[in-house]
Parts: structure tokens; sequence; C-alpha cells
């Protein structure tokens, strides 16, 4: 026999006040011999290599531009723009095309290993003296200690070599 419903408001259990611990899912990628993670949520798709058109003047972290169903978005190479080596394209590289407010940009990377869904308690921030003087990029750490992965700020990371390509140039980046 079952229960009868109950159209009242329940009162609430002690389980039910305890505070939440959200699960974030992450994008998890590889450039050169780190592994880094971005929030999933400002992944829009992963694609294969493109044809990238070259862009003159460019800043050198930016590969050029890529013409993707109407629009062109900028393409930056992240092993160029954190390691400061190139790397010829391999079957695994793929382009993370990502949000960044009502902008959109594709980041090349060597390739993606996984989305992983992760405890926000288990999101460890990075220590502030990491990147002193300067808008930090790796935000913080998630993972295991074998298999560490840094948590990248996409939005930081090109904000700071915008501004570095700027001062350089003389303010015509």
């Amino acid at each position: 026999m079952r229960e009868p419903v109950s159209l009242l408001p329940r009162r609430p259990r002690p389980e039910d006040s305890a505070p939440r611990d959200p699960i974030v899912q992450l994008c998890s990628f590889v450039v050169g011999k780190e592994e880094y993670v971005v929030d999933i949520m400002r992944v829009e798709e992963i694609l294969p290599p493109q044809r990238v058109i070259p862009v003159p003047r460019a800043p050198s972290f930016v590969e050029g531009m890529l013409h993707l169903r109407g629009a062109l978005l900028p393409v930056v190479d992240l092993r160029q723009r954190l390691m400061t080596t190139e790397a010829p394209l391999s079957p695994k590289t793929r382009l993370l095309v990502c949000l960044l407010g009502r902008r959109r940009l594709a980041l090349r990377v060597d390739r993606v290993t996984e989305v992983m869904r992760v405890r926000r308690s288990d999101l460890k921030p990075a220590p502030a003296l990491l990147s002193p003087g300067r808008a930090p990029f790796v935000v913080g750490l998630c993972g295991t200690l074998e298999r560490p992965r840094l948590m990248l700020d996409i939005k930081a990371l090109l904000r700071a070599e915008v501004e570095r390509e700027s001062k350089r140039t003389g303010g015509a980046a």
C-alpha cells in the first residue's frame, strides 16, 4: 500500500540544509608535457586542425584567423603562448573554440584528453606568488599528485600577453 501524498510543504531535514559541494566539468588538454584544464562552459566545440589565415603584425602567439561558418576567429597557439616553442601539427592536435564574454576564439592544443567532473572542493587555488605583478593565468590545480592539471584562466592568459605586446610595439597591437 502506498503512502498518501502530502501537498503541504515538508519540514526541512538536517541533510537538506547542509551546504552542497557542486560538481564542475572541465575540459582537459595537453600542451607540451603539461596537462591543463578550462571550464567546459567556456568550450563551444572541439575541432580537428583547420586552415588558418595568417595575419600580418599579429601578436606572436596569434597564429592567424580561422573562418568558421561565416565568422572569423583568432587562433591562439597555446604552445607558443605558454612555452615559446613551436610544434608540428599532429593527428591529435585540436582547436578548442572558446567563448570569452561575447567573443569567440580558437585555442590550438596538442591534444584533448577528456572532459572531467570534479567537486568544486577538489579545486585548489594557485599560490599568489606564481605571477607576481601580473594577472595570473594559472588559477589553480586539480587532479591527483600523479597526474596534476593546471587550471587556466583564458582571459588572464590573453590579457597579459596583449598588454605586453602592446607595450613592445608602442600601442599598435
